[in-house]
């Protein structure tokens, strides 16, 4: 970050994204990719969440809910059939 404090007790005067910051925030960078990109995610839905539920982790073997940062769930484009 180009921009950050450099005194680390700088930071003290922010406060954390909530979790809609956060989906406004992925929401308006998908709104900035090409219209034909775009246009080939029909479907997609853009969810932003605290931590993934105990299924997923179970079933992705993952003991901390932390080593999980981010999460596709779905078909991709070259597995789609019409």
């Amino acid at each position: 970050m180009a921009d950050a404090p450099a005194d680390p007790n700088a930071w003290r005067n922010f406060t954390a994204p909530s979790l809609a910051d956060f989906e406004a925030l992925a929401r308006e960078e998908f709104a900035r990719l090409p219209a034909e990109f775009r246009a080939t995610c029909g479907h997609l839905v853009i969810q932003v969440t605290d931590f993934a539920t105990d299924d997923v982790l179970r079933s992705m073997k993952i003991d901390d809910p932390f080593d999980l940062m981010g999460l596709f769930q779905g078909v991709g484009l070259p597995f789609q059939s019409d």
